[in-house]
């Protein structure tokens, strides 16, 4: 089925075809979002252990989320 022509395909077909990055791009969009709340907490919750004063693991693990999500996000992206 793939390859036909874009001409011999179904408007289904086509439709499903073009729907396909919106889902995987809005899926990386919460996977995330869902990173950033997780280091989130989870520095929260070292930064009160350790009896920090100044959030230092939170903004560690919050960088850390940042640039693995972006690095996965620029992988995604090139594998197609």
């Amino acid at each position: 089925m793939k390859n036909k022509p874009d001409k011999e395909q179904k408007p289904e077909q086509r439709r499903q075809q073009n729907i396909k990055p919106y889902v995987k791009y809005s899926g990386m969009a919460f996977q995330m979002i869902g990173a950033l709340v997780l280091a989130a907490f989870a520095g929260r919750w070292l930064d009160d252990y350790a009896g920090n004063d100044k959030p230092w693991f939170t903004i560690v693990l919050l960088l850390v989320a940042v640039i693995a999500t972006m690095v996965l996000t620029i992988l995604s992206i090139n594998k197609k």
